[in-house]
């Protein structure tokens, strides 16, 4: 199923961080335990791969004991030397289970490198956006307090003066306290941005801003067969068809092939050397048990597999119309409309001052314009919130120029 969106973004280049794109995203993977101890993981499991695939070790024995024969004691040494040989190849399979396992092991890794990347770039707009609608927030408190005070300085004679201030004092009070919570938003992402980087920042720091065009082309389709859930669920099955092949292979007796040497310390001395030829038949056999687990240990898996790629095709479906969802909002508030507005809210003051507009028609006016500002900034951070999710889910690196 495809799904395209014609869209058009232009955005600064990467030169507009303070510190780099690259920089960032760099600084946050180097920092992070969690890939330190998977960085451990992997050399477990290199090592792992390494014995898993050796024959058993040979096995030396040696013996002391006495001997008599009629009226006359002696002593007995021997020495023995024996090596299983497989009948099967079960060690060289073995050592494929471990090696797959180390290789979905790296797909895990570099997935979690890039979602790091994801997630701190995502931190930066994020203090980008939640610095800018905390600015514009105390620009308009500045703007109604000012207001508040002007009326405050005219004469209350009449039920609607009083009224007018009333009614801006209790916008103040609300206005006060959306921006406790946008400044609290901000010093959040402060916060995040700092856990990723390991050292404090602000917005200038970052250097971020909004596109002045949106034009790009968002052309897409679903496709799961790079989703991190999709390969962790396909490697299991291989791992299960695997052991349920070790089962049937390990089932199968060893063979064992060696020598020996005996001394019999008797007049005259008797030497003995012999040859040893073996089977490991193990009397309680669990292999038919063994077997039919990990059996139906794979039937479960392909199962998993099967339902999974169905919800994996539904879950990118959703992310698409949620990504072509924010583009429409993008295209609805674009960045040019923040100037227009901030113009307006000028003009609406003026005209309250001069006495053209009532306090009413003012308030409507700036409570309607701050609120298309916000919005462009909310779409935009909307926007890359879904386009990231969506490209971690194509294996893609975080590029909001597509």
């Amino acid at each position: 199923m495809k799904f395209c969106v014609l869209f058009s973004l232009l955005l600064l280049s990467s030169s507009a961080f303070s510190m780099g794109i690259d920089e960032i995203s760099h600084m946050a993977i180097e920092r992070s335990s969690s890939l330190d101890a998977q960085e451990m993981e992997s050399r477990a499991l290199q090592s792992d791969a390494s014995f898993r695939g050796r024959w058993q070790n040979p096995q030396v024995m040696g013996q002391f004991g006495s001997l008599k024969s009629g009226t006359e004691n002696a002593s007995t040494v021997e020495v023995s030397f024996t090596q299983p040989v497989p009948l099967s190849n079960k060690f060289s399979l073995r050592k494929q289970m471990t090696v797959m396992a180390l290789e979905n092991h790296k797909k895990q890794t570099d997935f979690f490198k890039n979602w790091i990347s994801h997630q701190v770039l995502l931190a930066s707009w994020k203090v980008y956006v939640t610095n800018e609608l905390y600015k514009h927030g105390t620009e308009r408190t500045r703007r109604l307090t000012l207001i508040k005070r002007y009326l405050e300085t005219r004469p209350k004679v009449t039920i609607k003066q009083r009224v007018e201030l009333s009614i801006v004092s209790s916008m103040l009070y609300q206005l006060e306290k959306m921006q406790d919570i946008k400044k609290h938003d901000y010093e959040i992402s402060l916060n995040d941005i700092e856990y990723w980087l390991g050292k404090k920042i602000t917005e200038a720091d970052i250097g971020l801003t909004l596109p002045d065009q949106y034009n790009v082309a968002f052309v897409d389709k679903v496709d799961t067969t790079r989703d991190i859930e999709f390969l962790n669920a396909k490697n299991i099955l291989r791992i299960s068809q695997m052991d349920a092949d070790l089962a049937r292979k390990e089932s199968r007796p060893d063979l064992f092939l060696g020598g020996g040497y005996r001394v019999e310390n008797v007049a005259p001395v008797n030497h003995f050397s012999y040859a040893i030829v073996g089977l490991n038949i193990p009397l309680w056999d669990t292999g038919a048990d063994r077997i039919a687990a990990a059996r139906v240990r794979e039937i479960r898996d392909q199962k998993n597999l099967e339902e999974m790629e169905k919800k994996l095709f539904l879950k990118q479906q959703k992310q698409v119309e949620l990504v072509k969802l924010s583009i429409e909002q993008l295209k609805r508030f674009p960045k040019k409309y923040i100037p227009k507005n901030e113009e307006a809210i000028r003009e609406a003051e003026v005209g309250f001052r001069q006495g053209l507009i009532d306090v009413n028609t003012f308030l409507l006016a700036e409570t309607q314009s701050h609120e298309v500002i916000d919005q462009v900034f909310l779409s935009w951070l909307s926007y890359l919130e879904n386009l990231s999710t969506f490209q971690l889910m194509k294996g893609r690196a975080f590029n909001w120029d597509q």
